[in-house]
């Protein structure tokens, strides 16, 4: 569980580091890796790519958490306050309860505030954070969880791959907008997949480095015939079939961490479910300014438009135009 970036932000105002250097993404280098995207995409054409952010797939777990704690906190004072109010006070202890009860609310307190304020960044906040590449202006908007948005291009972006904690060493693939001396970041943000250190994850995160860069560099048709499933999120909330199919593809990729779906993930996952249901359907549905939905237009008859169905199967935009151009799913990336 990555939540770098939503909980805590990324550190900026700080020189590259040579890590950040030796790992550089370059846009104009081309890659040994078949391109993999990850269970990503929001919608794909000839004119843009829209991803979901890293923390979609986990989305209700910080939830979860922080209800669950949240409502153990109500209902432990609660019923400490109840006895408390209902003691005789002839009877031992009683005046001396009451104090042990403010001692103890002042304590967990902080606590609560704590589990409010996280809570926040999941309900009532938005559905989720897109970043749409635009291949036509060879810009990249990203919605940012305050709900601006950066737009900045492609070019000027200083892509790689870090760590961006220090307990469970998750490793990012992290986008720096850097001030004028090319040296300071001023600015981070992440693409769609959480990966581990290891050699496995440093070559999940290269390959689906490798999809966004080869979308933008080599067009739609380099990259289209893999994504089967495209998240149905852009114009709608999630159903909850959709949320417990999603869940239990956290799976996929990731590194070794990530290779196998137990049966504790199954249960944990499940468990998830409900309040992933109550995070989606208390926040808003994203929306991009009207500059970037204008130069965002689709061609007509498009043969690679695609976006997701309720279930998160791939459609085509125009379906005619595809069979004409043979576009279509031909198999999942290796």
């Amino acid at each position: 569980m990555d939540f770098a970036g939503l909980i805590g932000k990324f550190r900026t105002n700080r020189p590259l580091t040579q890590q950040e250097r030796d790992f550089r993404l370059e846009q104009k280098k081309r890659i040994d890796v078949d391109p993999h995207y990850q269970l990503s995409v929001i919608e794909l054409n000839s004119t843009y790519l829209e991803v979901v952010d890293k923390w979609y797939g986990e989305r209700g777990t910080v939830t979860a958490i922080m209800l669950t704690v949240i409502v153990m906190f109500t209902i432990f004072f609660s019923a400490m306050l109840y006895v408390s109010l209902t003691w005789d006070s002839n009877t031992a202890g009683g005046d001396d309860d009451i104090f042990i009860l403010v001692v103890i609310g002042v304590f967990l307190a902080p606590l609560f505030i704590a589990a409010g304020w996280a809570l926040r960044k999941e309900m009532f906040a938005y559905t989720h954070y897109p970043i749409r590449f635009n291949r036509v202006t060879r810009t990249v908007n990203v919605f940012r969880t305050d709900g601006t948005i950066l737009s900045i291009p492609w070019d000027a972006i200083f892509f790689t791959m870090a760590p961006v904690d220090q307990i469970y060493k998750f490793w990012n693939i992290l986008g720096h907008v850097l001030e004028e001396d090319r040296l300071t970041i001023k600015e981070s943000f992440a693409l769609s997949i959480t990966s581990d250190g290891s050699a496995d994850g440093i070559e999940v995160m290269r390959s689906h480095w490798e999809f966004v860069r080869r979308y933008m560099e080599e067009g739609a048709s380099s990259v289209n015939s893999q994504v089967q499933f495209c998240m149905p999120i852009n114009r709608h909330r999630e159903t909850i079939r959709f949320a417990m199919h999603r869940l239990l593809g956290n799976s996929t990729g990731g590194g070794a961490r990530y290779t196998s779906l137990s049966l504790f993930n199954i249960f944990f996952n499940a468990l998830i479910i409900p309040f992933r249901f109550i995070a989606i359907h208390s926040s808003k549905i994203p929306n991009w300014t009207p500059k970037i939905e204008m130069e965002s237009e689709i061609s007509i008859d498009d043969p690679y438009a695609i976006f997701g169905s309720k279930n998160g199967e791939r459609v085509s935009l125009f379906p005619r135009s595809a069979d004409a151009a043979s576009v279509r799913f031909t198999g999942a990336p290796k």
